[in-house]
Order: structure tokens, then C-alpha cells, then sequence
């Protein structure tokens, strides 16, 4: 049988350290029909020309131009392990998760690939990993494949081995329930996390891309709930591994952070609920930020405060009180996506 032909398409936004050691280890997958696309989100830092620098000491000749949105530069991998093509997409500003994603994915499906694997800049793959999930693929007929995440740091412990659908707030599976995850190696799921998720082209075709009225956080879980109604499978293979280096581009508890979620959190409830039972979340969701905001405060933290709300009134309002703002990380005290 044909190999299949993958992408795996890497987003980036400041982050190079991250992201040349993702493609270090990407360069050992041992999958040889498998191109490499970067999107650079309008990093401000040396990412672009550090990259062009890591495909030189590759010997990879790597074309040197100003582009845009839609324009690319390419090169062939010379003298490493996997003959695959390195892209790298500019998109000349932050457009978020999602945004920045697209553009990859469409690059990829008017090349013609049949599958595209999203992995996060801050994530180091095992060896045979893009090969493993796309036997996962074929042999369970699934259209959205994702695999078991350790912490970079821990790696004993496990972040994510599948994701369910919640009213209230859609939960990250960090264990198997029953025994062993070595045991039962496909493990159906909700939702798979953008962190790692390989797709086949089909499902872009019936369900779109990623939602981009969302700057950041919960796109993945949309994606899936769209898949899921019109009967995509999505699974776990539990038997690979990748190593994520936790909330190392957002970051944790920063005004960013909490902005993205809020908003995020509010608009894909919204989008997924009746407008009853979204009523009925959003009055839940006004107490318990009141709640937090107290403690916050109590904690000095009034920072948090103002970013949570912002994003409430944001979320519903016209006037847009922190979308600015909070885009730029600059000002929050949070690195930005993702």
C-alpha cells in the first residue's frame, strides 16, 4: 500500500527555541511523505531569522524573502532522515490560534495532502509518531486521530488522553477510567486537543476550519463538537506519546490567559446551546466570577479582575473594551498563543 501523504503544520509566535526543537524531533518521525509547514504569527522576536539559520547548518536551502499572507517560501530537506519539505508561511500579524492555523491548513489542502497533523510549537514528538497515527486513522476509519500528551517537565504524568463534552465546561481526560491506557491502545473521545490533532482532509471539507471569531482557546473542542454532529469518529491512540511543555506560550494565571478563556468559554457556549440553556450558564457563569473576583482581589490580583471582565462584556457587548489589549501580550504580563 501507498504511504499517505501528511503535513504537519506548526504554528509559531515568538517561540522559536520551542519550535526548532519540535522540528528537531520531527526530523527523526521516519515517515517519508510528510511536508513540514510553519506559520509564523508576526513574531517580533529573531524566530524567522533563527529558522532560516537552523535550515542553513541543515543544508537546507532556504529562499529569503519579505512575503505575506498566502505567499510562502519553501526548501527541500537535504541530509536528514525524513525527504520532506520544509514551508514556512508568514502571516505578517497575530491572528490567533485558529487564524493562523487556517491559513496552514489551506495551504495543505491545495497541495493535495490527505491528511494534516496540528501540533503545538512547544511539543517534542517520539519516533514513528506521524506514521503511528496514521495507521490509527486508516485502521479505526477515524477522521480526527489524537495521542497521549506527557508533560515535557514530568513525564511521567499524563495532560491529556482524550476530552468530553461538558455543559458546564468541556473536561480534559488525564486518565483512563478502569485501568491502564496501555490496555485499551484506541480510546474513543469527545473532542482531541489542537495540541496534537491529525485531521483527515475530509473533515475540513464537511465541517470548515477552525472558527476564528475565537482569538484563542476552545477552538479544538468546537471543531470536534461540529465533527461529531455529523458523525465523524474521533479517537485516542494511546499507544504514542508526545511531550508538551505545559502553558510554556500563554501561560498561566496572566490577564491574557484568563481574557482568551472568558471570552472564548462564553461564545462557544453560545454557539453550541439553546438560548435557554445559555441563559441559564450565563447566570451561573456572572456569580462564580464574582466569587473569583473577590478572591482575586483579596490576592492583590485586581489585574485578573479587569482582564475577566472585559472579557464578559466583550463577549456581548459592541463596544470593545479589551480585545486590544489583550491581544498584545506586551500588556497583560502573559506570552501569547499557543
Amino acid at each position: 500500500m501507498s504511504q499517505l501523504r501528511c503535513a504537519v503544520l506548526i504554528l509559531n509566535f515568538n517561540g522559536c527555541e520551542d519550535t526548532l526543537a519540535c522540528l528537531e524531533s520531527l526530523s527523526v518521525s521516519g515517515y517519508p511523505e510528510c511536508d513540514i509547514i510553519v506559520v509564523d504569527n508576526g513574531s517580533k522576536d529573531s524566530s524567522l531569522a533563527r529558522l532560516a539559520r537552523w535550515a542553513e547548518n541543515k543544508n537546507i536551502p532556504l529562499e529569503r524573502e519579505r512575503s505575506h499572507v498566502g505567499k510562502t517560501r519553501a526548501a527541500e530537506f537535504s541530509g536528514v532522515p525524513v525527504p520532506c519539505k520544509l514551508i514556512l508561511l508568514e502571516t505578517g500579524t497575530n491572528i490567533g490560534f485558529a487564524g493562523g492555523n487556517n491559513i496552514g491548513i489551506k495551504y495543505a489542502l491545495t497541495e493535495g495532502v490527505e491528511y494534516i497533523l496540528l501540533l503545538n510549537n512547544d511539543t517534542v514528538v517520539e519516533p514513528g509518531l506521524v506514521a503511528q497515527l496514521l495507521e490509527v486513522a486508516r485502521k479505526e476509519n477515524a477522521g480526527i486521530v489524537g495521542s497521549r500528551i506527557c508533560c515535557f517537565d514530568r513525564p511521567e504524568h499524563i495532560w491529556f488522553i482524550g476530552g468530553e463534552f461538558r455543559w458546564w465546561n468541556s473536561r480534559m481526560r488525564q486518565k483512563v477510567a478502569g485501568g491502564s491506557e496501555e490496555n485499551s491502545p484506541i480510546l474513543p473521545t469527545d473532542w482531541v486537543t489542537g495540541c496534537c490533532m491529525l485531521v483527515h482532509r475530509s473533515v475540513f471539507e464537511r465541517i470548515g476550519l477552525f472558527d476564528e471569531n475565537a482569538f484563542l482557546y476552545r477552538e479544538d473542542v468546537d471543531f470536534c463538537e461540529r465533527a461529531a454532529e455529523v458523525g465523524i469518529r474521533r479517537v485516542v491512540a494511546a499507544g504514542t506519546t508526545i511531550y508538551h511543555k505545559v502553558s510554556r506560550s500563554a501561560g498561566e494565571d496572566t490577564p491574557f490567559t484568563w481574557y482568551h478563556t472568558t471570552k472564548s468559554r462564553l461564545y462557544f457556549h453560545r454557539k453550541h446551546h439553546s438560548a435557554h440553556s445559555h441563559v441559564a450558564f450565563l447566570a451561573l457563569f456572572l456569580f462564580s466570577r464574582v466569587a473569583r473576583s473577590l478572591v482575586w482581589l483579596l490576592l492583590g490580583r485586581m489585574d485578573l479582575v479587569r482582564a475577566t471582565w472585559c472579557a464578559m462584556f466583550d463577549a456581548y457587548g459592541r463596544r470593545k473594551f479589551g480585545s486590544k489589549r489583550f491581544r498584545s501580550a506586551v500588556d497583560c504580563g502573559g506570552l501569547v498563543p499557543k
